[in-house]
C-alpha cells in the first residue's frame, strides 16, 4: 500500500542538469504530488576571474548552482500549479555581492536569484515563488574550499557580520519553514537576507579569505 510518509532517497549528479527533472519525475512517482520544491543543490569553488584556465571550472558551477536548479523548477511548474504550491530558491548573499576569487559563485547565485524573480512574475498567482540568501554559515561548502582551512574560513567570515558569528543551517531552515507557512500566505518574489547583517558591515569576503588560501 502506498504511504505518502515513506521517504524518498536519491542520488542524483546535478553536474548533468537533466537529473533535475529526474529528481522531480521520481518525486511525483512516489508521493504522486508536490507541494514544496526547494532548489538548494549548489557547489563552491575558488575562480579568478582573470584567470583563462577557470572557464572550465565556471561551466561546471553553471551547470549545478543554475542549470539543473532550471530544469527541476521547470520540470516542477505543471505539479505545483495543481496544489497551488510554492519553490523556495537558496540563493546567497554573493548575488548582491561580489567577493574576489569567487565570479563563477556570485554569477550562479546572481543568475537564480534573478531566474527565481521572473518566475514570481510568471506564475503569479498560482505558484508562490521565494529566495533565501544567507550569509556566512557553517556547512561543508565552507568546509571544503580547496587550498584553505575551510572551517577555520568560514568562523572568520562570520566577524564580517553585525552579529560577530556565522550561522547555522538550521537558522536557514527556520527561514524557509516559515516561508512555506501559512504566516508568510502574503510574500512572493522575495529575497529573504539570512545574513546577520553581513551585507551592511561592508567588508568583502576576499578579505577573510585571502589569508587562508594560496592560489598557484
Amino acid at each position: 500500500m502506498f504511504n505518502p510518509l515513506q521517504p524518498l532517497g536519491m542520488v542524483l549528479d546535478f553536474s548533468d542538469p537533466t537529473n533535475g527533472k529526474v529528481a522531480v519525475e521520481r518525486t511525483l512517482e512516489h508521493f504522486g504530488r508536490l507541494d514544496v520544491l526547494i532548489n538548494n543543490a549548489g557547489i563552491f569553488s575558488l575562480t579568478f576571474s582573470a584567470d583563462p584556465a577557470s572557464y572550465s571550472e565556471f561551466e561546471r558551477i553553471m551547470r549545478i548552482n543554475l542549470d539543473a536548479t532550471v530544469s527541476a523548477t521547470v520540470a516542477a511548474i505543471g505539479a505545483l500549479k495543481e496544489t497551488q504550491g510554492q519553490i523556495i530558491f537558496i540563493s546567497s548573499t554573493a548575488s548582491a555581492k561580489p567577493h574576489g576569487r569567487a565570479y563563477a559563485y556570485c554569477a550562479s547565485k546572481a543568475a537564480m536569484t534573478m531566474f527565481a524573480k521572473c518566475l514570481a512574475i510568471d506564475l503569479a498567482p498560482q505558484i508562490k515563488i521565494n529566495i533565501v540568501s544567507p550569509g556566512p554559515v557553517v556547512t561543508d561548502i565552507g568546509r571544503n574550499i580547496p587550498k584553505s582551512p575551510g572551517a577555520q574560513a568560514t568562523q572568520s567570515m562570520g566577524s564580517l557580520t553585525l552579529d560577530g558569528r556565522s550561522g547555522q543551517p538550521e537558522e536557514v531552515a527556520d527561514a524557509v519553514s516559515f516561508l512555506i507557512s501559512s504566516k508568510a500566505k502574503f510574500i512572493t518574489g522575495h529575497e529573504l537576507f539570512i545574513d546577520g547583517g553581513y551585507l551592511l558591515k561592508g567588508a568583502s569576503a576576499s578579505d577573510t579569505l585571502r589569508p587562508h588560501v594560496k592560489l598557484d
